[in-house]
């Protein structure tokens, strides 16, 4: 099973950011960052800091694998999934509701970035 740290960076990653970067955001060492993910000590503002960043929900911090916790379609806000690896099992159906996910997502960036 993947480490919380694991996970965090794996998004970062994906995100084009470095665990530094993210420590430093956080107004935090690196070691400091790696010692409260893994004791699970980190503070919660921290955590909310974290979920804003990467984009995931802040319940999937807390999350049980392998349980769905909301329905994508009401909620296209968060596209990044801290609790998913990679999935090789998902359905020519379940990829294309992603895409529609994607597309509901870059809809509602477009009419903001109108807005401005």
């Amino acid at each position: 099973m993947m480490s919380m740290k694991d996970k965090v960076v794996e998004i970062l990653q994906r995100e084009n950011y470095t665990f530094a970067q993210l420590a430093d955001y956080l107004h935090m060492t690196p070691d400091g960052l790696t010692h409260e993910l893994n004791n699970k000590t980190l503070e919660i503002r921290n955590l909310e800091a974290i979920s804003k960043i990467l984009k995931v929900p802040l319940y999937s911090f807390f999350r049980i694998p392998g349980q769905q916790a909301f329905d994508h379609q009401q909620k296209p806000y968060y596209v990044n999934q801290l609790w998913t690896g990679e999935d090789d099992s998902k359905t020519r159906n379940q990829l294309i509701e992603e895409i529609n996910l994607l597309k509901q997502i870059i809809a509602l960036k477009e009419n903001q970035l109108a807005k401005l």
